[in-house]
């Protein structure tokens, strides 16, 4: 076409503005047409589009070749250009009748749309069948008309997948009435804005259509559809409200044409009127399009706005009310802990293939629905929900610590009794018994009167091993006591049955602290020796700022639980003084317990 419009004679041109339509509808259609033939070969409708786009190229090539005037077969060029239009009316019928699904809702509808189309084009070629070209043409425009009752019967009667596809066409036919409006404003005068205006419709046309077929999930289409119909009622009452305040202000100033007075109060009232009016329109226009949606994403947002006006109910019991789903269940990702719980505080495991609410990149929530429940609405109602979901988080955080604390709490009170359970054992079957024993003895001694000598050197040592013992209860009390944590660990070590490399640093702290730190290394040298044939041991007990960490390694076989009850127990201690515990597996084999605790506390 460009060879041709650069050999036409001085003063014609085969290109103009009311051209550009035609290139815009053979680049739109070729270019769909061929994006849907590559991703879905087996669609005819991207064939179609590339038919489409075909005939109306054929169609400027055969203008183009006529306008060139006494050439060989210029009449033939004719005949066939004024011809070209006929496929196109075909061929959109049949776009429309196999769009999204690739099959016609009513088949015989597309047989005798392409038997009438093909007898219009031979009678616009042959003059015999000339009697049969005006029926033909009104039959051909009918079917067109037809094509598009089909959509809309189609529409009504799909649900799911195929009414989104189908809604992708309803953007394209939204902003049809601005586009008019456009064309009417642009009249003879302006034919550049007049192709423009129809171009607009003709581009829209194809891409919605690719749209439906091969990319309907991409977007929201909803929400995309009833957002282009806000926009273009809204703007349809700003435009009437400027001129209706323009005019009238004009009027009231009378002869002052040249004031900018009505333009300003005319923007002002646009721009005071734009919000409202947006608001308004959004709520008609979200309620008619899909009522249900409507009514779920306002109960959360009215929620979202002012919970304490709910009743009590939290966001997962307004989700569940929401989406009529009782089952639905929300789990909150706590970071300091590493792990899923629920709005009160217990831990859980979400299954992967549960919806999963983000922000900024970061997880903040897991929400787990009925397969009754549509997710793409579960969706965007998380989605509208996201900041309530985060303050649940942060309750679920405090929950969960609370219910740690409660937990920590049970299982020291636990362990206190079964502490001076053992403490008392200890002391009746040992010091008790032994001084029992050294009275007996005594008394014998005494009321025979004979190996008193001997019976004072035995009560002697009777009285040496009671008060070890007591010793060792009462650093079993206070581990530490006045000595200081370096020498405690010192002496905890030189009774194990294996070297052990220390390094405690020389400072005191509060008695909670040393005691606690003396138990952590106490238990996990109780572990390796008994559980994990460790052969070799390392203390460290340093600090930095305002922690002191105490790490101890072993070599032994690994695998230690965190959760019995001896490792469990100091963990409890450490927490209760806000320290915590770690326990895992050491570079090279073996076991490592690392406890951080505050030096402050």
């Amino acid at each position: 076409m460009a060879v041709l419009d650069a050999r036409l004679p001085a003063g014609q041109d085969l290109f103009g503005p009311d051209d550009l339509p035609f290139v815009v509808a053979f680049a739109s259609a070729s270019a769909v047409g061929a994006v849907l033939a590559f991703k879905r070969p087996g669609h005819p409708v991207g064939w179609l589009f590339l038919a489409l786009g075909l005939s109306v190229v054929l169609s400027g090539i055969f203008d183009g070749y006529r306008a060139l005037g006494d050439r060989p077969g210029t009449a033939l060029a004719a005949v066939l250009g004024e011809a070209a239009f006929i496929p196109w009316f075909v061929l959109l019928a049949l776009i429309l009748q196999l769009t999204p699904t690739g099959r016609p809702l009513w088949p015989r509808l597309t047989i005798s749309t392409v038997a009438i189309g093909t007898l219009w084009y031979l009678s616009a070629l042959i003059p015999a069948l000339d009697l049969a070209r005006t029926p033909a043409g009104v039959l051909t425009a009918a079917g067109l008309v037809a094509a598009g009752f089909s959509l809309l019967v189609r529409f009504h009667r799909s649900t799911g997948t195929e009414r989104k596809r189908l809604l992708w066409l309803a953007v394209a036919v939204v902003p049809l009435p601005a586009f008019v409006v456009l064309a009417f404003a642009a009249g003879d005068g302006r034919p550049l804005l007049l192709a423009f205006a129809t171009s607009g419709f003709i581009v829209l046309i194809p891409v919605a259509t690719g749209l439906s077929i091969a990319r309907y999930h991409l977007y929201d289409v909803e929400r995309v559809l009833s957002r282009a119909v806000t926009y273009l009622l809204v703007s349809g009452v700003l435009v009437l409200t400027f001129a209706a305040v323009v005019f009238t202000a004009g009027h009231v100033i009378g002869e002052r044409g040249d004031s900018p007075v009505p333009a300003v109060l005319g923007t002002l009232a646009a721009v005071a009127l734009a919000g409202p009016a947006y608001r308004a329109f959004q709520e008609t226009v979200d309620r008619r399009f899909n009522r249900r949606r409507f009514d779920t994403l306002r109960r959360i947002r009215e929620f979202v706005r002012d919970p304490t006006a709910q009743g009590g109910f939290g966001i997962q019991d307004v989700l569940r009310d929401a989406l009529g789903d009782p089952a639905l269940r929300t789990a909150y990702w706590v970071d300091d802990r590493g792990q899923w719980v629920t709005d009160a505080g217990q831990a859980i495991d979400p299954d992967p293939g549960e919806l999963a609410v983000r922000r900024l990149g970061r997880e903040v929530a897991r929400i787990a629905v009925g397969p009754a429940t549509d997710r793409e609405l579960a969706e965007a109602a998380a989605n509208e929900a996201l900041p309530e979901l985060e303050n649940a988080g942060l309750r679920a955080a405090i929950s969960l610590q609370l219910v740690e604390v409660r937990e920590s709490r049970a299982r020291i009170a636990a362990a206190q009794l079964a502490e001076r359970r053992r403490i008392e054992r200890d002391l009746h079957d040992g010091a008790q018994q032994r001084l029992l024993a050294l009275a007996l003895n005594l008394r014998a001694a005494q009321l025979n009167g004979l190996k008193l000598d001997e019976a004072v050197e035995a009560a002697i040592i009777e009285l040496q091993g009671a008060v070890s013992e007591l010793r060792e209860l009462a650093n079993g009390l206070q581990p530490v006591g006045q000595a200081g944590l370096a020498i405690a660990l010192d002496d905890l070590a030189a009774r194990l049955p294996l070297p052990v490399e220390l390094e405690v640093v020389d400072e005191r702290f509060a008695p909670a602290i040393e005691a606690t730190a003396w138990f952590i290394v106490c238990e996990a040298m109780t572990n390796a020796v008994k559980h994990a044939d460790a052969t070799q041991l390392e203390v460290a007990v340093t600090r930095s700022d305002r922690r002191l960490a105490v790490r101890v390694d072993d070599n032994g076989r690994g695998g230690a639980d965190a959760n019995g009850s001896g490792l469990r127990g100091i963990a409890d201690r450490a927490e209760a003084i806000g320290g915590r515990l770690t326990v895992g597996e050491r570079p090279g084999g073996g076991t490592r317990v690392v406890g951080e605790l505050p030096c402050e506390w």
